[in-house]
C-alpha cells in the first residue's frame, strides 16, 4: 500500500487518519515547518493530500515546495463543497480529487481509512 501524507488544517482529519491504522503521515500545515519539516514529511510520501482552510495563499510556500517535489498531489478546500483553485493545482486527476474530498467531507476512521485505500 502506498504512503499517504495527510496535511490539514482540521484537526478532525488528522485524529481520524491517526485513528485508523492506514499509516498515514500527518500534519498542520499551519504547524509544518515548509524548509525544514516538509520536504522530511515529502520524502517518505508517495502522495500527499492537502486540505486547506482559507484556500491556496493559506499555505503557498507550502504549495510551492509540494509542487518542486513531484509527489503527486490532491489539493483540497476545507470546506465541503469544492475549492475550484486548489482542485485545478492538483496533480493527480480531477475525480481523484473530486472523491478524496467526499471521504473527507464524510471523515471518521473509517472514511479515511478507505480513502488511503482508493488513493
Amino acid at each position: 500500500m502506498s504512503t499517504v501524507l495527510l496535511l490539514s488544517t482540521a484537526d478532525t482529519d488528522l485524529l481520524a487518519a491517526r485513528a485508523c491504522g492506514a499509516g498515514y503521515l500527518i500534519g498542520n500545515p499551519t504547524r509544518v515547518d515548509v524548509a525544514e519539516e516538509l520536504p522530511r514529511l515529502l520524502a517518505g510520501a508517495d502522495l500527499a493530500v492537502v486540505r486547506l482552510l482559507g484556500g491556496k495563499r493559506a499555505w503557498e510556500d507550502g504549495l510551492a515546495a509540494l509542487k518542486a517535489s513531484g509527489v503527486p498531489a490532491v489539493l483540497l478546500g476545507g470546506e465541503a463543497v469544492p475549492d475550484a483553485e486548489l482542485m485545478a493545482d492538483s496533480t493527480v486527476p480531477a475525480g481523484v480529487v473530486a472523491e478524496a474530498l467526499r471521504y473527507l467531507v464524510e471523515g471518521g476512521p473509517d472514511n479515511l481509512r478507505e480513502l488511503s485505500r482508493f488513493l
